[in-house]
């Protein structure tokens, strides 16, 4: 017989702990069990957690950098300049890729947009690309979930008169690229609420400050980035998680729904 390499650690909690948190959040015991064995430390922390409906929002330009981001696209569409996104090719990087181009569209901008081949270009931003991008008039490149250590490549294309704004949610290397903005919850400087958007995440926020509103039309999008890289499902994410999902089960996206159709196809 095969013997066990793990064991049930089961918990006693305080009857009158549970008593209090399902007071406080009108949850049964089984849940505050969980909650607490999840680390929650008081019912008021768990809020997020049990009330999703209730939660907002944060304001997008608590993000370091997104002022100036804003500023640098409404004067690239007011003047007709050409814009280039410059996505990844993992779901996260062409989830954000696409909240980009719905928000843009929205916008009325002169964009297009750009994703490298994984197998010849590899990640981030490169030289080539920047170089084709100069050819092409492009006059401002935005990065969604990449370029945070592309301080070089942006060296070079500033060289070239290229504009950039780098979107990106990873950890920031010790010098950042020297552009126009660096929209980045996790650097050191910037005291955003949450840090552990995705790159969805973080274009989401871009597509809430450019277009002055929630873009509820978008969550569906932002959720499958979210959740496809495995960031943690709390605050902020949590609530692109819950309303994306909910977005998803009437999406109006012709290529979501194409995807769908594919996979109950595959289920049944």
């Amino acid at each position: 017989m095969l013997t066990s390499k793990t064991r049930w650690k089961v918990t006693e909690y305080d009857a009158e702990k549970i008593a209090i948190w399902q007071e406080q959040l009108g949850i049964s015991s089984l849940v505050a069990k969980l909650l607490i064995a999840r680390g929650y430390q008081n019912p008021e922390d768990a809020k997020e957690m049990v009330r999703i409906e209730e939660s907002r929002f944060h304001d997008p330009f608590l993000l370091e950098g997104m002022r100036e981001a804003v500023d640098r696209i409404q004067q690239a569409v007011s003047q007709g300049e050409k814009i280039r996104i410059y996505g990844d090719y993992d779901c996260d990087g062409v989830s954000s890729t696409t909240i980009m181009v719905h928000v843009l569209k929205e916008l009325g901008a002169d964009f297009d947009f750009y994703i490298p081949n994984r197998f010849t270009e590899g990640y981030g931003l490169n030289i080539q690309a920047i170089k084709l991008a100069k050819e092409q008039g492009i006059g401002l490149m935005i990065t969604v979930d990449t370029g945070i250590s592309s301080k070089a490549e942006v060296e070079f294309g500033t060289g070239l008169d290229l504009d950039f704004i780098i979107t990106d949610h990873h950890e920031p290397p010790p010098e950042l690229p020297q552009c126009v903005a660096v929209v980045n919850p996790k650097k050191e400087s910037c005291t955003y609420p949450y840090k552990y958007l995705a790159g969805a995440g973080v274009a989401f926020k871009l597509g809430q400050a450019l277009l002055g509103k929630v873009p509820y039309h978008l969550l569906d999008f932002a959720a499958i980035g979210t959740i496809a890289d495995l960031v943690p499902l709390q605050g902020e994410n949590r609530l692109i998680a819950y309303h994306g999902l909910k977005n998803l089960n009437h999406t109006r996206h012709i290529g979501l729904e194409a995807l769908l159709k594919w996979l109950v196809l595959q289920i049944n």
